[in-house]
């Protein structure tokens, strides 16, 4: 379906001429088809895979299987000079494949009967001739497309997954509930496409839809009903219905589809209207009401039904009747509307441990979640898909969440976009700008203003001779001059003073600086170093080119700004002050504090970003002085130093308020046993769960310390 989407709106994007052209081109087509054909070889290749996927099956006459291996191979032959073309032989041969062989779409697929094989058209390419010349009508009817069509992704299920579309409005019919496979009734179109090449693909592509037959259920799907009345449902199919994969399909489809609607929720502006076409079914005597079970899904996850349009009425396969209706929804902006109404937050950790989502696709993809994710590169960075299921596993929508060491923000981050409220603390400015800058809305107004400032001060405000001599001493990979062409190095040195003399901590200033530290170093053309790596300064090796602070700067800056943040999103605060000291007074009635705090071996946090810490106003005795006073530091003298953080925290929480530790076990230290003993005393110990890492990247870095395993240490205030 994606190929035929794409070579439809291909065509509908070409201009009068070229779509006039092409329009003769395949009127031109239609007449030689014969011809042609029988001047191709045969593809050899896909009759060896029409074997392996369908065995000893015969679902063409001889002649006719013929005549598609030599079809395919004249697609072949024409894609390499007229690739448009082919694509229109391609849809007009797969519109008729099913029709001239000895197969019948009647719901499902099945062989026709005798009867039926009679009316089978005798000419397969006088079939495809006729479909040819109407493609060729309908290219001289039709106008150029105003705009263009775009795949947001192969899976509806993984919308939530990816950056907002924004769209005002959604118009869909999704699979109905009615145990047709999708997948097996298209499988000649398949084939031919070369989408299938062994039977065990079907299997495959069963697996990659939403759950809508019989034969789509599989071992490993989720069948918890997602809402009460779904389970109402589910609960009377189990005792009525003839076969007990029936109740199973009908549950993984409304959790499919509550997928679906959440990431609906996540690509449409404030108040999108979303229609949804479909039919209601019927399973041995058991109505399922799909039209409202699907309006309390879209309920749960954001969405109010505004109107159901009965469109026709339909027959099941005992005659009772039913219908097909349109769904017409409103996209909800309060909060209220959000809050989850399908499991508790121990069943959602249970449910957690069992399946690890974040080491299954799509999450384990590196770009997975928003790109402001990577608004500054970050050694150590927990991953963002990680975060997200340990926000959406302990929290729901509207509540208020805390990360004490925030680094890069992730869980914060993660936190707001998923409509909870989020502070953030760390002992870094570096940390501090970095989530300052996700957590906040900064303007695209305050962030040109800036620029325009910055820009005033490198012109007027050249290193004094102090600079100059002091950043001779930071050299940790290499003396920091080497890294740049001599003028960036001064316009660098000039705006660690501007950034110094104008914080104010606002949004804009934190994403500024923050966009700086990023594109401070790297192997890529963002960064305005010579070539060295992005997350660690290595010594820098390539010619040495000019490259303008501002140019750099600004594209970074508007790269960010730009990447608008769903309307889900919920605008959190950000501190910067050591969480083992006193809290800010207004961090209270938390409801969670969710954080990952330095792993007992890990790298040194301040050395591996060394290069930023100087440009944040370390000098080089800071780097002997300032760690004493990092947790990461001081816990390898005692873990005893969580005590401290156990205790503020227990003040600032509601009872029944969850701590959860995301900690790395080393051959050194077990984290997650000796903080269960110091936490215990202060909360309920509720579980220490540990997982393997062989899944993390190491982002190219050799050095990742001696962790041998993650584990999440879970607290709930007494």
């Amino acid at each position: 379906m994606r190929e035929v989407t794409r070579i439809k709106t291909t065509v509908a994007g070409l201009s009068d001429k070229d779509r006039s052209s092409l329009a003769v081109k395949i009127r031109v087509l239609a007449s030689d088809l014969a011809d042609r054909v029988s001047r191709s070889k045969k593809d050899e290749l896909l009759a060896a895979t029409y074997h392996g996927c369908f065995g000893k099956s015969v679902f063409f006459s001889e002649s006719v299987f013929d005549l598609v291996l030599r079809l395919r191979a004249l697609i072949d032959e024409l894609h390499d000079g007229d690739p448009i073309l082919a694509d229109a032989l391609l849809m007009a041969t797969m519109s008729k494949i099913v029709i001239c062989s000895q197969l019948k779409r009647a719901g499902d697929v099945r062989f026709k009967t005798e009867k039926e094989l009679q009316k089978t058209p005798t000419s397969i390419i006088a079939e495809i001739r006729e479909q040819l010349e109407l493609m060729s009508l309908d290219c001289l009817r039709n106008k150029l497309s105003p705009v263009k069509a775009s795949l947001l992704a192969p899976d509806a299920r993984t919308l939530e997954m990816i950056s907002s579309f924004h769209a005002d409005g959604v118009i869909t019919s999704p699979p109905y509930l009615n145990g047709t496979n999708y997948i097996r009734n298209t499988k000649l179109e398949l084939w031919f496409s070369r989408f299938l090449k062994s039977s065990s693909d079907l299997r495959t592509f069963r697996d990659a839809v939403v759950t809508a037959g019989i034969n789509d259920v599989a071992g490993d799907q989720d069948y918890k009903p997602v809402t009460e009345s779904v389970g109402a449902i589910v609960a009377q199919l189990e005792k009525d219905a003839y076969d007990q994969r029936i109740p199973r399909m009908v549950a993984a489809y409304f959790t499919d589809m509550a997928k679906v609607f959440r990431g609906l929720h996540r690509q449409t502006t404030p108040e999108a209207v979303v229609c949804v076409d479909i039919g209601d079914s019927r399973y041995g005597g058991v109505h399922v009401p799909t039209h409202s079970l699907l309006g309390d899904v879209a309920q749960t996850v954001g969405f109010n039904l505004v109107e159901s349009v009965k469109l026709r009425t339909r027959l099941s396969k005992d005659q009772t009747p039913l219908t097909q209706e349109l769904l017409i929804f409103k996209k909800a902006t309060s909060q209220k509307h959000l809050v989850r109404q399908t499991a508790s937050w121990s069943e959602r950790w249970q449910r957690f441990k069992t399946d690890l989502p974040h080491q299954k696709p799509p999450f384990t993809k590196r770009n997975w979640g928003s790109p402001l994710h990577s608004l500054c590169s970050y050694h150590g960075k927990m991953k963002p898909s990680l975060a997200y299921h340990l926000v959406n596993t302990f929290t729901e929508p509207g509540e208020i969440i805390l990360d004490p060491f925030s680094g890069a923000g992730t869980i914060p981050f993660e936190a707001a976009l998923n409509g909870r409220f989020a502070y953030a603390m760390d002992i870094s400015q570096l940390s501090f700008v970095i989530s300052q800058g996700k957590l906040t809305r900064p303007s695209a107004s305050g962030i040109e203003a800036r620029l325009e400032s910055l820009k005033t001060w490198l012109d007027s405000n050249p290193p004094s001779e102090d600079e100059l001599q002091n950043v001779k001493a930071v050299k940790f990979n290499g003396p920091i001059h080497d890294y740049f062409h001599e003028k960036t190095f001064l316009e660098i040195l000039s705006a660690r003073k501007y950034f110094a003399v104008t914080r104010d901590d606002s949004p804009e200033w934190a994403l500024l600086l923050a966009s700086m530290l990023h594109i401070l170093h790297g192997n890529r053309p963002y960064a305005l170093s010579r070539r060295s790596h992005p997350i660690t300064p290595f010594a820098p090796t390539g010619p040495v080119i000019y490259k303008s602070l501002i140019q750099k700067l600004r594209d970074k800056a508007f790269k960010s700004v730009e990447e608008i943040r769903p309307d889900s999103f919920t605008q959190g605060k950000c501190f910067q002050t050591d969480a083992l000291q006193e809290w800010p007074k207004e961090i209270a009635n938390l409801d969670a504090v969710v954080t990952s705090p330095p792993f007992f071996d890990s790298t040194r946090f301040y050395m591996t970003n060394w290069m930023r810490f100087w440009f944040c106003g370390w000098e080089r005795s800071d780097f002997d002085l300032q760690p004493a006073a990092y947790l990461e530091q001081k816990q390898k003298q005692s873990l005893d130093i969580y005590t401290k953080l156990f205790s503020i925290a227990q003040t600032r929480m509601k009872k029944g308020g969850l701590f959860v530790l995301h900690l790395g076990a080393s051959r050194k230290c077990d984290m997650g046993k000796e903080l269960s003993a110091l936490g215990s005393k202060i909360f309920d110990l509720v579980d220490c769960f540990n997982e393997d890492v062989q899944h993390c990247e190491n982002h190219g870095v050799s050095d990742k310390g001696t962790v041998t395993g993650h584990q999440y240490l879970i607290l709930q205030n007494r």
